[in-house]
């Protein structure tokens, strides 16, 4: 592989052979291509909203006051991802609960995967029209379409599309040229795709695998590739291997469990992932399927693909491979190793999201497929450029002039499938519990001036299994204009499935009985426990205290078995409304700041319901 004096990846140096004005066209319809497909998917994606992972990221970005390493370096259910918690930091710093900035988010990182997409299939096809076709394919196919519209996402799955195409690209660069900038090039491309997410680690592993398959498919000696980029090598794995000290630092472990087996009861076993990530995941999106998307809240969308769209995943494929096997040379082994990825995205899910709670149709939601577009680009543009199996299929045959026009044709086909999966997932995606609930929500509570008790969001928002981050402080914080929102109350409320508050009233599930003293019931001075009328159960419970007080200052209150909880009191009669958890059977309360007695009357401790 000697140096070349041309970077085949600026405009006007593709293999010498393309006037300037071509190239500069060229250009400009990559440009255009990548703009179109930014566009779509922007426009899918503002059909959504903030969705479980967005909400989150938004009030973990929202308690803290700077980027620190606090936050950065967040184990994010076994992700690290600091390129991430940053980009969510300052959408919830700028614009707290304002989907606009997401979606500008989501676009640029497109803009930018797209960019170094058509980079790679320049470098790869040497400036050629027909790298439009793999190009659009990539962009258009619905297997990017979830990660790419989805925001916390789109976060770790376009930087890593990016990351690789453009190691992709800057490693055949520097393989061509010996060029320190290329090796620069996809070194930073490794690191910036370990700064979005983990799976990144496989930016040089893709990298070298194409290497390697351009210089199969071209007849080359493979043993020159070491002596010409083994500097570039070294260097990757310094990168990787600091990153996996870091890894191993903040998360320390490699996901939810061990690799699962089929035998495992309810834990989704490996060949089932396998099967359904090849069957019912990748393949049907291969003809622009799958048609149709199910959804089960709070999930996301999952391709439903029907028989129909299973057949034709598998004819293209069948068809695409039968072209390549049939009229180039040596393209077997690349279709086996891009065959063969789609498996590494499973093994993944089996180690990183195995476990009971976890069902074989995750793979189905196709995040986790996303990065297989660019293998299968760059795939398809290798063998491209394979040596012609017989001199009558030759460039200049009829063979040869049919062929662009049947791509073309297919590119066509394709993309008009991918539409009618495009539409059929935007309309599932516009299906958005938590912008049903929290914008009406947010609109009563900039409307209202007492403190509001925290609660848990509904299930369709958000899972138990987040709290505490499930609960109204955490996924509203930040936001401008609300009323506080924490342990206490003057003015009890609940919220309805619509975010709508109703006054409300204790359910009394346990009482605090009339104190023995007449005018007073129980007199405070001081830490004193007051009986219930029996026990409570370890959950959260609200606290109706009809008081009178001395002076003004606080009050500390907690079960027997529970955290503290102080709230704020004015001088004289009143009832203020505490969230206390825990269990027992009595309240302690111990008057403070300023209050030195207390008289505390009968009152119910239960739940809130409307009144």
């Amino acid at each position: 592989m000697p140096p070349t004096t041309e970077d085949a990846d600026t405009p006007g140096a593709a293999a010498g052979a393309s006037p300037a004005a071509p190239v500069r066209l060229l250009a400009g319809l990559c440009a255009l291509v990548v703009l179109a497909a930014t566009v779509l998917r922007t426009w899918v994606a503002s059909a959504g909203w903030f969705y479980w992972d967005d909400l989150l990221l938004h009030g973990l970005a929202a308690r803290h006051a700077w980027p620190s390493p606090g936050l950065l370096l967040t184990d994010h259910d076994g992700h690290l991802m600091p390129g991430g918690m940053l980009l969510a930091w300052l959408a919830a710093h700028t614009a707290p609960l304002d989907f606009r900035l997401p979606l500008l988010q989501i676009a640029l990182l497109q803009v930018l995967a797209g960019v170094a997409l058509a980079r790679m299939l320049w470098v790869l096809l040497r400036g050629r029209p027909i790298l439009l076709a793999p190009l659009v394919l990539a962009l258009v196919l619905p297997l990017g379409l979830p990660a790419a519209t989805w925001w916390s996402s789109a976060l770790n799955a376009l930087p890593l599309t990016a990351a690789m195409a453009w190691a992709v690209a800057s490693t055949l660069r520097y393989a061509d040229t010996g060029r320190p900038r290329h090796g620069v090039g996809a070194v930073a491309a490794t690191a910036v795709g370990l700064f979005f997410g983990e799976k990144a680690v496989l930016v040089p592993v893709v990298a070298v695998a194409v290497l390697v398959g351009r210089q199969w498919v071209r007849g080359a000696d493979l043993r020159g590739i070491w002596p010409a980029t083994r500097a570039l090598w070294a260097a990757q794995a310094l990168v990787v291997a600091a990153w996996a000290v870091l890894f191993a630092l903040a998360v320390g472990r490699a996901g939810g469990g061990d690799v699962p087996s089929d035998s495992e009861g309810d834990r989704p076993g490996l060949w089932g992932l396998i099967d359904h990530s090849y069957r019912l995941a990748v393949g049907p999106t291969l003809a622009g399927g799958p048609w149709r998307w199910e959804r089960w809240h709070p999930g996301p969308p999952m391709a439903d693909p029907g028989v129909a769209a299973v057949t034709a995943g598998a004819f293209v494929c069948a068809a695409v491979l039968a072209w390549s096997l049939l009229t180039r040379r040596r393209t077997g082994p690349i279709w086996a190793a891009a065959a063969v990825y789609p498996l590494v995205s499973a093994l993944l899910v089996a180690v990183g999201r195995g476990g009971p709670d976890t069902a074989t149709e995750i793979v189905q939601t196709l995040r986790y497929h996303s990065d297989v577009a660019v293998v299968l680009a760059a795939a398809l543009a290798l063998a491209w450029t394979a040596t012609r199996r017989s001199p009558a299929q030759r460039n200049g045959s009829r063979a040869a002039r049919w062929e662009p026009a049947a791509v073309a044709g297919l590119v066509v086909v394709l993309a008009s499938s991918s539409s009618l999966s495009t539409a059929a997932y935007r309309d599932t995606w516009a299906e958005q519990p938590s912008r049903d609930y929290l914008e009406p929500l947010v609109t009563a509570l900039h409307e209202r001036t007492a403190p509001m008790l925290d609660a848990e969001v509904p299930p369709e928002v958000l899972l138990p299994l987040t709290a505490p981050d499930n609960r109204l402080s955490a996924v509203l914080a930040g936001v401008d204009g609300l009323p506080p929102i924490g342990a206490w109350t003057t003015d009890p409320v609940t919220i309805d499935a619509h975010g709508a508050l109703h006054s409300a009233a204790v359910v009394p599930g346990r009482t605090i009985g009339q104190g023995p003293e007449p005018d007073c019931g129980y007199r405070v001075a001081g830490g004193t426990r007051i009986p219930l009328d029996g026990p409570l159960l370890g959950r959260d419970w609200v606290l109706q205290l009809n008081l009178l007080a001395d002076a003004d200052g606080t009050v500390a209150v907690r079960l027997d078995e529970g955290e503290e909880v102080r709230v704020p009191i004015r001088q004289g009669l009143g009832t203020v409304f505490v969230r206390v958890e825990g269990s027992g059977e009595g309240v302690t309360l111990e008057p403070g700041d300023g209050v030195s007695e207390l008289c505390v009357g009968s009152g119910p401790v239960g739940v809130l319901v409307p009144r």
